[in-house]
């Protein structure tokens, strides 16, 4: 499909079937908060039946992919294992992302790393996205988006299901579920599930083998509810961050250089079988919803998550930087060696998360409180060296160590003037101190003159407003709001002058239903100061490098319709056309010359994505999809390079559900999932260093298919 024609039909049909059914979903469920249900801005409700017949194995972001302004990406290169999201060009670490309202967003990267949290989907009961600032909740700032994951509430009747698929490179999950039911008289239930995902990956040795885990308990007696939540999940990933250069792509496009071992003349003789990324990470939440009277209810959540694992990596010819001392063999000093080394992550987080949310008369509340501390141990450890005996290896070769506070608090208020007038109001406080100490005893300056002993403090206030007016079919709204958030634990260490950010928001929207047709137009712009945009490089564990921009702005218009034909075929799609600059952007030349480029592109930030999707039930059983996508072309960095560069691709997938009434079982389905159907070759995703991009091709025609049981 030619890229002018693909971008003509989502532009006469840009669409999703998402707005309906947010409406009919926005206050389905008692613990969702009524202003944040209601207010004027622009979002989209995913319910957990629209994951349902693509939920095969893959993370999570991927099974959003077709949602709207939504990019996604894989290491692995076919969906499983590390994965990432960005919306309207913003990434991950500026996603504001909570499960049930408790931030999920790492304390010090601010990012989310869906491979540890696998098949998580399996229990979402719905994922609401609000693109811009959006309204307040807890954890860090959103600069682009924010995600809420509604987790499902356990059954009121026993059940057991089970979910298993396989699939193209050897891609596997067994999944298996039972709940209780309701019992102690009717007020304790609980639901538990464990999960096995593995694939060897479309890109070499780009394996994952990952484990999860999901446990909700309740008990309810009159206005009481009390809950405890426990999930998480292991993860064995071998690393396949490098990317692959476009020469070396050329001949082999699943090319990894991870774990490559060298001779002396630079040609690979092997690769170490354990260059992997092992990490646990597990979350508990305890929650009390109390229904205080009529018009108040409070929930009060109380968290924590541990999280620990490392990044195994074969040095060759290192000695230096890993304190161990020179051996002297016959007559030879051995100043360098081969090793293997392990950089150690050991994480706690705690909080409280409080909602306090009422209705009076003609007035909508809701007021929110959370603190929570962040502590990052940071180690690493030479595990082998050639030449040294067992008892001078096995040692630490850094420790440092971060902390990371937090007190926030919002207040939000709608107010209806009358049937058709709504105004709304949010502002919120954040006060973050951040340090961090070296522990080694050695030196405490970072590789860029970053110091490990480092102590911020960030005061932020974020005000919002808006106002909507509801029409026959449908309501017309228009939103201001100002975001701020602090730099993350890398944007300090790699310039102890970096700036916090600030963003100014405006969103001007319509949405409407007439009949058959429904369709929404939003309208956004986003102005930044000092915004951290990615320069295309990477830290040596794959972390995406940022840096302050100075001013720069994302504007574009967001395009949302749905047309259903007839009872059994619907058509819909979505389209956002965005303009995305650094304004004056400066760099500094190897001569040290400050030189001004003008306003160039922001790095990763395409300036059309769309997609369109045709439905069709042709018997009440059957359910097929034809999913499609293209993404305009993308730059690696912010200096419009042209040898660093994304071009635009497009995608098509198809899906087959079919659930037959077997021996009376109401809930026996079977999937089939056919990605990339056309064998397009792309790359979602690169970066750019010392003057060479490298890129991450992602998996041509390939499959999924699986069965789904539950009774």
């Amino acid at each position: 499909m030619k890229k002018q024609g693909f971008i003509l039909l989502s532009a006469l049909l840009v669409g999703n079937n998402i707005f309906s059914q947010e409406v009919k979903d926005s206050l389905k469920d008692i613990q969702e908060v009524i202003v944040t249900g209601k207010a004027p801005i622009s979002k989209e409700k995913i319910v957990s039946k629209q994951l349902e017949n693509r939920n095969l194995g893959q993370d999570l972001p991927i099974l959003l992919k077709n949602n709207l302004s939504v990019v996604t990406t894989s290491d692995a290169g076919a969906g499983v294992g590390y994965t990432g999201i960005r919306i309207r060009g913003t990434d991950q670490t500026r996603i504001n992302v909570t499960l049930d309202g408790v931030p999920v967003n790492d304390g010090e990267s601010q990012g989310v790393f869906w491979v540890d949290l696998p098949d998580l989907a399996s229990s979402v009961s719905a994922i609401t996205i609000q693109r811009g600032v959006g309204t307040s909740t807890e954890g860090s700032g959103s600069f682009g988006a924010s995600m809420n994951v509604e987790t499902q509430k356990p059954s009121d009747t026993p059940f057991f299901q089970t979910d298993q698929s396989v699939g193209s490179f050897n891609t596997h999950k067994h999944n298996f579920g039972l709940g209780t039911g309701t019992f102690f008289n009717g007020t304790m239930k609980a639901d538990a599930r464990i999960s096995f995902v593995k694939s060897d990956g479309y890109i070499d040795r780009a394996s994952s083998d990952l484990f999860s885990y999901f446990f909700n308990g309740s008990y309810t007696k009159n206005r009481t509810q009390l809950s405890f939540l426990a999930f998480g999940g292991k993860e064995t990933t071998y690393q396949a961050w490098n990317g692959i250069d476009r020469e070396t792509m050329k001949k082999d496009r699943t090319f990894n250089s991870a774990g490559a071992i060298y001779d002396e003349n630079y040609n690979i003789v092997r690769f170490y079988n354990n260059q992997v990324d092992d990490y646990r990470q597990d979350h508990y939440h305890l929650s009390l919803n109390q229904e205080l009277n009529d018009r108040w209810n409070l929930k009060s959540t109380l968290f924590y998550v541990k999280g620990k694992g490392y990044y195994e990596e074969y040095k060759q010819g290192a000695l230096a930087n890993y304190k161990l001392a020179n051996v002297i063999i016959g007559l030879d000093t051995i100043t360098h060696t081969d090793l293997i080394r392990r950089q150690w992550l050991d994480n706690n987080f705690y909080g409280l998360s409080n909602q306090l949310s009422g209705h009076y008369d003609q007035w909508d509340y809701e007021f929110g409180l959370g603190v929570n501390l962040y502590e990052g141990k940071h180690y690493g450890k030479v595990i082998w060296a050639r030449n040294f005996s067992d008892s001078e290896i096995n040692h630490e070769y850094y420790r440092n160590k971060a902390w990371k506070n937090e007190v926030s608090g919002y207040a939000k208020a709608l107010y209806r003037v009358d049937k058709k007038w709504q105004l709304f109001g949010d502002i919120q406080y954040r006060n973050v101190h951040y340090n961090g100490h070296d522990l080694s005893g050695g030196e405490s300056v970072y590789k860029n003159g970053g110091a490990l002993n480092f102590s911020k403090n960030y005061d932020f206030i974020n005000p919002k407003a808006g106002a909507s007016y509801k029409t026959k079919q449908g309501d017309i709204y228009l939103t201001y709001g100002i975001a701020q958030r602090e730099p993350n634990r890398d944007d300090v260490l790699d310039n102890p002058e970096v700036k916090s950010e600030l963003m100014h928001n405006v969103e001007f929207g319509v949405r409407q239903t007439v009949e058959k047709f429904s369709y929404s137009a939003n309208a956004y712009g986003m102005y930044y100061i000092n915004q951290l945009v990615l320069t295309g490089e990477l830290t040596d564990t794959g972390k995406p490098i940022r840096a302050n921009s100075g001013e720069s702005y994302r504007t574009g218009i967001e395009l949302v319709a749905s047309y259903q034909f007839t009872p059994k075929f619907q058509i819909s799609a979505n389209s956002t056309f965005s303009i995305n600059k650094n304004i004056d952007f400066q760099i500094e030349t190897d001569a040290g010359e400050v030189k001004n480029l003008g306003n160039t592109d922001i790095s990763f930030s395409p300036n059309y994505v769309g997609n369109l999707v045709l439905r069709w039930n042709p018997a009440e059983n059957i359910n097929l999809q034809w999913v499609n996508q293209y993404v305009g072309r993308q730059y690696l960095t912010n200096e419009e390079l042209k040898n660093a560069k994304l071009d635009s691709y497009f995608t098509s997938d198809l899906l087959l559900e079919y659930s037959p009434n077997w021996l009376n079982i109401k809930n026996l389905s079977f999937k089939l999932m056919l990605n990339n159907i056309f064998n397009n070759l792309y790359e979602s995703n690169g970066s750019y260093y010392d003057g060479t991009a490298y890129y991450y091709p992602q998996a041509g025609f390939n499959f999924l298919t699986g069965v789904s049981l539950k009774f």
